[in-house]
C-alpha cells in the first residue's frame, strides 16, 4: 500500500464495490423476498388443488360404496343369514363370497370387499385372507346418523400400498340395519388426480397418515411391497402450527425442500412441497450474473489503472518480477541497465546477488546430488540381503503386515510359500562355504524368475526364503511352488569327489480369517513346510483353506 501503483490499484477497486455491492445486495433482498411470496402463492395453490381432488375422490368412492350396499344380492344374503342355523352358514358364505369376487373384478380402485353382520362379525369377503377391519361397538348408531363410517386411510402391508376404507350399513326393505360393507379401495388410484400437469404450479404434492407415513406422492410411487417413507413428526408438527406458511425441511430422500401442509376432512395430511435448488436456481444464476459482471468491471478498472500507474512504477516493477522469480528459483535473470541513478545503482547491485546465487546454487545442487545417490544406496541396503539381493527379514514383516491389511480391507487371499534347501548342511560340509553361497544365489535367482511382478520373495533365514503371492488362491500358489522347485532342480554343483543335486521342501498356503498376525501367518506355513520335509522332501505340502496345525 507504500507504493503509488498500488494505491490507485486500491482505489479502483474500492470505487468500484463499494457501489456496486451496495445496490447489489439491496436488489437480491428485494428479490428473495418476491421468490418467497411467489412460492407461497404457488403451494397453497398446489396444496389446496390436491385437497379438493381428495375430497371429491373419497365422496366419489362413498357413493360407490353406497350403492354397492344395496345391492339385492347383500340384502338377502343377511337376510337368509339371519335365519340359517349356526351349523348351516358356511352354505350362505360362499355364494356372498363368489358374488363379492365378481363385483371387486369389475371395480379397478376396489381391493377388497367384507361383509358383516349387524354385530361386527365377519360374514363374507373377495379376499381369501381378508385384512377384516374391526368396527366398533356403537356402529350401528353412528351409521344410524352419519349413514357411513369413513376410516383414517393408512398403509397396509398385504396388499403393499395405501389404502381408505369405507364402512356402509346394508339395510333391509324396513331400514333395519342387517350388517355393514367395508369396501378398502387403493389410495394410488387418486394420484394421477392430485397435480394437473398443464395448470398446477411447479412441486410435489405428499399424503401423510396419522402416524407421518408418505403414503402417496404426485410424482413419484411409492415401490410395490416396500413399506412408505416417513417425515419427521416435528417436521409436520411444525408445518401444521402455521398452515399456508411454508418451511424448509429435509424431505423423505433427504433432500433440502420448501413446502407447507393442511389437514384434510378424510383424514391427511397434505403437504404441497418444492425442491429448494428448483426454487433458487434463477436467484442464483442471477447472482452468479451480478458476481461475473462485477469480476468483468473490476478487470477494466484495474487494467485503466495499471496503465496509468506502468509509467511511474516500471523500474520498480521490473525489480519486483526479478525477485519473484529469484523467490521461484529461476536465478538465470540479468537486468538491462539502462538508468544512472538509484534505480540504476539498485540493479547493478541486484545483478551482483544474482551472480553470487547462481554460484551458490551450482554447489548445493553438486552436494545435493551426492547426497541423494547415497541415501538411495543406504535404502536400498537397508530392505535386501546383501547375498541374494532379495527383501531381507525386516522388509518381508512389512510385506506381510502390509498384505494382512490389504486381507482384512478387501477380502482377497494371498499365498505364501515358504522354501528351504534340501541338506544344505550337508552340501555345505561337502563343497564348503563358498559353494553353499552360490547354491544360495542360484536358488534366489530361480525364485525371481519363477514370479511375478507384483510377488515378493525374500532371505528369510540362512537357506530358507520365503514368497508372497499377491492375489494368489492356494491353487495358484501350488502351482508356483512347482514351478520354482522344478527351475532350482536343474541346479547341479559339485566336485571330482562330490556331486550335488539341489531340490527344495516347499510349505504353500493360502491367507485365512484367522492370520492376525504375521507371526501366526508364518507359524501355519512353517507347519507346511515342515510337513513336506517329513514326508521325504524335494516337493511341496500345502495346507488347504479351513485346516490348520498347532
Amino acid at each position: 500500500m507504500k507504493s503509488i501503483k498500488s494505491k490507485i490499484i486500491v482505489f479502483s477497486i474500492l470505487a468500484t464495490l463499494i457501489p456496486s455491492f451496495g445496490l447489489g445486495m439491496l436488489s437480491f433482498q428485494q428479490n428473495e423476498t418476491m421468490i418467497s411470496e411467489n412460492v407461497t402463492r404457488e403451494l397453497r395453490a398446489l396444496a389446496h388443488y390436491a385437497s379438493r381432488e381428495l375430497d371429491l375422490w373419497t365422496k366419489e368412492q362413498v357413493l360407490v360404496a353406497r350403492e354397492l350396499a344395496t345391492s339385492k344380492m347383500l340384502i338377502d344374503g343377511l337376510s337368509v343369514e339371519k335365519r340359517l342355523q349356526k351349523n348351516k352358514r358356511q352354505v350362505q358364505q360362499q355364494p356372498l363370497a363368489l358374488y363379492l369376487k365378481s363385483v371387486q373384478k369389475r371395480l379397478d380402485t376396489v381391493l377388497e370387499l367384507t361383509v358383516v353382520d349387524a354385530n361386527g362379525k365377519f360374514i363374507a369377503s373377495n379376499a381369501d385372507v381378508p385384512v377384516f377391519t374391526a368396527l366398533a361397538s356403537d356402529w350401528v348408531e353412528q351409521a344410524s346418523i352419519l349413514g357411513e363410517l369413513v376410516l383414517a386411510p393408512q398403509w397396509n402391508t398385504h396388499y403393499a400400498t395405501a389404502i381408505l376404507s369405507i364402512s356402509v350399513p346394508i339395510l333391509s326393505g324396513d331400514d333395519f340395519v342387517l350388517g355393514a360393507l367395508i369396501v378398502t379401495f387403493n389410495i394410488r388410484s387418486v394420484q394421477s388426480n392430485l397435480k394437473d400437469k398443464v395448470r398446477s404450479p411447479p412441486g410435489d404434492v405428499l399424503l401423510l397418515d396419522q402416524q407421518g407415513y408418505v403414503m402417496l406422492t404426485s410424482d413419484i410411487s411409492i415401490p410395490d411391497g416396500h413399506p412408505p417413507m416417513a417425515l419427521s413428526m416435528d417436521v409436520i408438527q411444525k408445518l401444521l402450527a402455521n398452515p399456508g406458511e411454508y418451511e424448509i425441511f429435509p424431505n423423505p430422500l433427504q433432500e433440502k425442500t420448501a413446502g407447507l401442509a393442511y389437514m384434510s376432512e378424510t383424514p391427511v395430511t397434505i403437504i404441497a412441497n418444492r425442491s429448494y435448488r428448483s426454487i433458487y436456481d434463477a436467484w442464483e444464476y442471477q447472482r452468479n450474473l451480478f458476481i461475473w459482471l462485477i469480476c468483468f468491471i473490476l478487470l477494466m478498472v484495474t487494467s485503466i489503472a495499471f496503465h496509468m500507474s506502468h509509467t511511474i512504477a516500471v523500474a520498480l516493477q521490473k525489480l519486483i518480477g526479478a525477485t519473484q522469480r529469484i523467490v521461484k528459483g529461476d536465478l538465470n535473470i540479468t537486468l538491462t541497465n539502462m538508468q544512472h541513478d538509484e534505480i540504476g545503482q539498485l540493479t547493478r547491485t541486484f545483478n551482483q546477488m544474482t551472480e553470487q546465487l547462481r554460484q551458490n546454487q551450482i554447489e548445493i545442487s553438486a552436494a545435493s546430488s551426492a547426497m541423494q545417490q547415497k541415501n538411495q544406496q543406504l535404502e536400498l541396503l537397508s530392505v535386501t540381503d546383501g547375498l541374494t539381493g532379495l527383501y531381507n527379514r525386516n522388509k518381508l514383516n512389512a510385506i506381510i503386515n502390509d498384505q494382512l491389511a490389504r486381507y482384512e480391507r478387501n477380502k482377497r487371499p494371498f499365498g505364501v510359500l515358504m522354501i528351504d534347501i534340501d541338506h544344505f548342511k550337508t552340501l555345505n560340509d561337502g563343497l564348503g562355504h563358498v559353494a553353499g553361497d552360490e547354491v544360495i544365489v542360484a536358488v534366489a535367482q530361480k525364485i525371481s524368475q519363477s514370479i511375478r511382478a507384483i510377488d515378493f520373495a525374500a532371505r528369510y533365514g540362512g537357506d530358507e526364503f520365503v514368497v508372497i503371492l499377491a492375489e494368489s488362491v492356494i491353487d495358484e500358489t501350488v502351482k508356483t511352488a512347482e514351478r520354482i522347485r522344478e527351475q532350482v532342480a536343474a541346479i547341479h554343483c559339485g566336485d571330482e569327489d562330490n556331486n550335488f543335486r539341489v531340490t527344495l521342501s516347499i510349505g504353500a498356503i493360502q491367507s485365512e480369517p484367522q492370520d492376525t498376525s504375521l507371526t501366526i501367518l508364518l507359524s501355519r506355513v512353517d507347519g507346511a513346510l515342515y510337513e513336506a520335509k517329513r514326508a521325504g522332501r524335494d516337493q511341496v505340502v500345502s495346507i488347504k483353506p479351513g485346516w490348520c496345525t498347532i
